[in-house]
């Protein structure tokens, strides 16, 4: 290859990763497997500037940093492979959704020495995939959902694309007028379709974002960001509840579900939960190494029913998740998975805090994004096992990649011209 043919590669590079980055949270929502595919596709991208590298493009300079954040992606896998052997039952299944963690590796050291112009297409692709995922949904039993995705995921992803929307504003420079209202429409698309979704759990993010835009905005944690935080937390939900008749529903039905459990009906959708967080701990209690294995949980439920433990209704919905990522890994893999999965939220999430000390403003502002978003994450995995799905594990692993390389990019100081 001839060093003009080189430099043409280097153009194609990245404006290939440019266009992956602006299609893949539409992707995502729009087609089955979408994500899968953007991230397929920009590993063989990173594969081939790695076998021929590009002129102009650095040759990857390793820092510790990188190593915590890669032995945090390779966490997960070790877990179950160490939990498998314990138990001598080897399956495929467990890695599918856990090597999608590792593989985001080379999408972080490849976007890292990618100049900073090729990262200004998020500020796009993030409203305008909630947008999308807005106006594809349709009416499923009264909530709001789309064919791709449980309406349970559904309403976390157009939630934290909502607020991506907003938080991306003037990220890379002082928005031009048109920019900042496809923004703010994405925001308010994003946070319409979770309403209209019925997914209550992920709600419990809102109080959370509120927190991290007041704190980020005063800088420090006082009374008065504290005070600020709750009361705005309160004016948003009571606009959604006198706003949306399904959020007001879906909050009248979790107080009627708490109600009931504390008269002793153990078969609501919160009852059912409590039974199985209840199940999880008492199984990590008893196998605190090693776990049960990654699919063991639901073998627990029958000797359980047995004993009066949980219910049958419990049982029936514990076969298929925990709905709590933390709990799940702590009993399907003891202690290892219990680390490795507080290890995918905290490595990200230090790297992240880390780059919002920055003077450099786009590298604070990208920090800020990443702290949302892994706490959004870390949010929606309380109430359902958010990162059980291979999509959902891609979509966390490859926007973490991405936004840790647009923090820790070796362009910085360069000029930024528009997508």
């Amino acid at each position: 290859m001839t060093n003009a043919a080189r430099s043409h590669y280097l153009s194609f590079v990245e404006k290939t990763a440019a266009l992956l980055l602006l299609i893949y949270p539409t992707l995502m929502l729009a087609i089955k497997g979408g994500m899968n595919v953007v991230l397929l596709s920009i590993l063989l991208l990173a594969l081939a500037a790695w076998l021929v590298r590009p002129i102009g493009m650095n040759a990857v300079m390793w820092r510790y940093e990188w190593a915590i954040y890669s032995a945090s992606m390779f966490a997960m896998a070790a877990a179950i492979f160490i939990s498998q052997t314990f138990h001598q039952n080897y399956t495929a299944h467990p890695h599918d959704a856990a090597s999608r963690y590792w593989l985001a590796i080379p999408v972080f050291l490849l976007l890292q020495r990618l100049r900073m112009n090729t990262f200004t297409v998020l500020q796009f692709a993030f409203p305008v995939a909630a947008v999308s995922g807005f106006l594809l949904a349709r009416d499923i039993g009264g909530r709001s959902g789309i064919d791709t995705l449980d309406l349970i995921h559904f309403g976390d992803f157009e939630l934290i694309l909502g607020v991506l929307s907003l938080f991306s504003i003037n990220w890379f420079r002082h928005d031009q007028p048109l920019l900042r209202i496809l923004k703010i429409l994405g925001c308010i698309a994003g946070l319409a379709a979770s309403l209209a979704s019925g997914s209550k759990g992920g709600w419990l993010a809102i109080p959370v974002f509120i927190a991290i835009f007041f704190y980020f905005k005063m800088d420090r944690i006082s009374l008065k960001m504290v005070a600020t935080s709750l009361v705005s937390a309160m004016l948003a939900i009571a606009i959604a509840n006198f706003s949306s008749a399904t959020f007001h529903q879906r909050v009248d039905k979790l107080a009627n579900d708490v109600a009931t459990f504390d008269q002793g009906n153990r078969d609501t959708s919160f009852g059912v939960r409590w039974q199985l967080y209840k199940a999880a701990v008492d199984v990590f209690s008893r196998h605190p190494i090693f776990g049960v294995g990654p699919e063991g949980f639901k073998l627990e439920m029958k000797p359980m029913v047995d004993a009066g433990r949980i219910t049958p209704d419990a049982a029936r919905l514990g076969r298929g998740e925990v709905h709590n990522d933390i709990l799940s890994k702590a009993a399907g893999m003891g202690v290892f998975g219990l680390l490795a999965i507080l290890a995918i939220y905290f490595v990200p999430f230090g790297l992240f805090w880390r780059a919002t000390r920055s003077e450099v403003w786009v590298v604070k502002r990208t920090g800020i994004l990443g702290v949302t978003f892994v706490s959004g994450f870390s949010v929606f995995g309380l109430t359902v096992e958010v990162l059980n799905l291979t999509m959902a594990t891609a979509f966390y692993s490859f926007t973490v990649a991405v936004l840790l390389a647009a923090c820790y990019n070796i362009h910085h100081g360069e000029p930024i011209t528009a997508p």
